[in-house]
């Protein structure tokens, strides 16, 4: 038509006014997206006129043309010309769309968890809520398109069944989209939790609010609010492939059976398995004390431990110089699941802005036990208190993400498929929830400065030990069918009475044998601790058999890749060898006594973690030989007289060792040569009367009277 061209030009824009004959003003907004800002730029045109100004121009415009001005139809083309500039602006239209949230309504609330229905389906986990009483959240998991659960971190008193709930909105980003045209989409706010430099060297709660934690000389600490300049999101997105590098340096911890069965690569997400007693707060303590002197900063989160054993801990961090050095983030025993995992999550957030600046961090969590009860307390007991259509929501999706129906009898059992495995809807909702978690380990590739985070996790319980016991009624085919029920029947009461005693000695917290499973399918790897005691009166005392990396031997330092790697086979052999050879020449009893003499050696005392070169050291000495003589349990106290007399003998090779983390021919003959002065050394001192004693040297006195966890 001959008025395309006027058409064309109104086609975007949004009318100002309309008054008196038809005066028009016209305002074009074009949002555009340079760098990933949007960017909105404006242009006004002057006053167009009335209609009869537009006629004469259109009659000039035809005329410039050579065309006949009647040969378009004025009225028709007016007529578009009017609908087109009377509509509303489409970009304005979904900016006012999109800044609009539902309001959704709390089905369930307990321990500071809550189940919400209605919110918007695209908020991303870790989106903040705001609840109508003045309570705070944070978007939790979007268990289907139409339910969510939430952690409610303020004014849970006030909430109850029935609230409403909505997502914060940061803002509403436009953009122009070559394939798609214009977009318009929320930014929604999220819950920030403190990560700034203020946070080290204090005990702190989830919020950053300074934790009194009584005793002498802090009657003025507590109150304040650390760490606040600088934040991360309290729920963080997991990092991309892309944006990984595989995982090939060694974090050395200082606790040596972790480091020589199962090293910790930076970047990791590793458990520390064991029932109450089996040592693991000793472990997590020593790791920390380990970090002392390198580029490792460590953030420490206690969900569990009374308030008195953390006071002691600080101490000890203070008083050997690593508190500096270590946030330690705190819930009281008796917190809310919702407090204490959102306390997992603030020691994961320190931890991830000290990896986003290049840095290395190390996240310990004292009690994992907090994440399985999240999940329980929200998928179990509050879903099933809802009614058996709502927890069936959200098991099955499709390719895109989205709900399917479950036919009936179909139910949460229903198998799906999850990162390869078929599993039953509700274990691949509950896997990617815990894998929230785990994943926020990485090791950043250079391109994003090459950081770490790291994370050791406790985990109260005991792992599957892949021994199935049964009745074994083969030795009894002579007997008749009366005798044989009756010994089956007692047999089978033994076993129900040996597992009544294994379960009565799991302590109140212990998590069950299946989420423990769960949690080693998801991580990078673990160390089991046996229950006490453990031999020589050690703190603890890994099982070889059940302790692994995936991740291999890239996570060892290069010094110990050649005389650790077969240790946890060595001794893991050993162990079904006593069980099950009936073999018994010379050659399997020194090979017998060679893996005791390695048991012996990974043992160490509380508070005492081993650097890399004193684990050097040890190891030449078991496996080159040169403890042979030495019985099992004097195995320790043999090690304990090496190290010093070694690094005075040998200086120079330690520090070799200690610098560059290698192991060369040259410190290594520096190292066997100070050993077998040492052994001549010992047997002068064995034939004058003088032996080794058995068991471990004595613990410090701050960690003889720490209660083991």
């Amino acid at each position: 038509p001959t008025l395309s061209w006027l058409n064309c030009l109104f086609l975007a824009i949004q009318m100002k006014s309309i008054v008196g004959q038809s005066s028009v003003r016209a305002q074009c907004t074009l949002p555009v997206a340079r760098n990933g800002t949007p960017i909105e730029k404006s242009r006004s045109w002057q006053t167009v006129g009335t209609a009869s100004d537009v006629r004469r121009m259109r009659a000039q415009v035809c005329k410039a043309r050579g065309k006949d001005e009647e040969e378009a139809d004025w009225d028709q083309e007016m007529s578009i010309f009017n609908k087109r500039i009377s509509a509303p602006n489409q970009l304005a239209t979904l900016r006012e769309l999109e800044a609009k949230v539902n309001l959704g309504k709390v089905l369930f609330i307990q321990d500071s968890l809550a189940i919400i229905i209605g919110l918007n389906a695209d908020a991303p986990l870790g989106t903040k809520l705001s609840f109508v009483t003045g309570g705070t959240g944070v978007l939790l998991w979007h268990r289907s398109d139409n339910l969510a659960f939430a952690l409610v971190l303020g004014g849970a008193a006030d909430i109850s069944t029935g609230t409403g709930v909505e997502c914060k909105i940061k803002g509403v980003l436009q953009v122009i989209d070559e394939a798609k045209g214009p977009i318009t989409k929320k930014e929604y706010e999220a819950f920030e939790a403190p990560a700034g430099e203020g946070v080290f060297g204090h005990v702190v709660d989830f919020v950053g609010v300074e934790q009194a934690l009584g005793g002498d000389g802090d009657s003025n600490a507590g109150g304040r609010v650390l760490g606040m300049d600088k934040t991360r999101p309290l729920i963080n997105t997991q990092i991309g492939m892309k944006d990984r590098e595989q995982i090939s340096e060694a974090l050395v911890t200082g606790v040596k059976a972790l480091d020589a069965l199962t090293p910790l690569g930076r970047g990791t997400s590793m458990l520390v398995i064991g029932p109450s007693g089996a040592g693991k707060s000793e472990v997590a303590e020593d790791v920390i004390l380990g970090q002392l002197g390198t580029d490792v900063r460590c953030v420490y989160a206690s969900t569990s431990r009374p308030l008195p054993e953390v006071r002691a801990l600080v101490g000890r961090l203070a008083g050997a110089g690593a508190l500096a050095n270590t946030a330690v983030v705190v819930a009281p025993p008796d917190a809310p699941v919702g407090v204490k995992f959102a306390t997992l999550c603030t020691a994961m957030a320190i931890g991830e802005r000290v990896r986003d600046r290049g840095g290395h961090a190390l996240v310990v969590a004292d009690d994992l036990a907090a994440m399985g009860r999240v999940w329980d307390t929200l998928a179990i007991t509050g879903l099933g208190s809802l009614g058996h259509d709502l927890a069936r929501q959200g098991l099955i999706k499709d390719a895109a993400g989205h709900d399917l129906s479950l036919p009936a009898p179909a139910s949460e059992t229903e198998l799906v498929d999850y990162e390869g495995m078929l599993v039953s809807g509700a274990v691949a909702q509950r896997r990617g929830f815990f894998s929230t978690l785990f994943m926020r380990a990485a090791k950043m590739n250079r391109s994003l400065g090459g950081g770490s985070m790291t994370s050791l996790l406790m985990v109260p319980g005991r792992p599957a030990t892949g021994v199935t016991k049964r009745v074994d009624m083969s030795k009894y085919q002579t007997l008749s069918e009366e005798q044989k029920a009756k010994i089956q029947a007692a047999l089978e009461k033994k076993l129900r009475d040996e597992q009544a005693a294994a379960d009565a000695a799991a302590g109140p917290n212990d998590v069950t044998t299946e989420l423990v499973e769960e949690y080693i399918s998801i991580a990078d790897g673990q160390l089991v601790l046996e229950g006490p005691p453990a031999p020589l009166g050690a703190p603890y005392h890994a099982n070889p058999r059940l302790s692994i990396t995936r991740i291999g031997s890239r996570a060892y330092p290069r010094a110990l890749e050649a005389l650790a790697t077969q240790i946890r086979l060595n001794l893991a052999q050993a162990e079904d060898a006593r069980k099950f050879s009936q073999v018994s020449d010379a050659q399997t009893q020194r090979e017998d006594a060679l893996t005791r003499r390695l048991a012996a050696a990974l043992l160490q005392p509380a508070g005492k973690p081993a650097p890399l070169e004193e684990q050097v050291v040890s190891l030449l000495a078991v496996q080159r030989g040169y403890a042979d003589w030495v019985q099992p349990g004097q195995v320790p106290a043999y090690l304990a007289r090496a190290g010093p007399f070694v690094a005075a003998a040998a200086p120079g090779a330690l520090a070799e060792v200690k610098a560059t983390r290698l192991l060369t021919a040259a410190a290594e003959k520096a190292i066997t040569d100070a050993l077998a002065d040492l052994n001549t050394l010992l047997k002068q001192e064995a034939a004058s009367g003088k032996a080794l004693p058995s068991g471990l040297p004595a613990a410090s006195n701050t960690h003889a009277s720490a209660t083991q966890k």
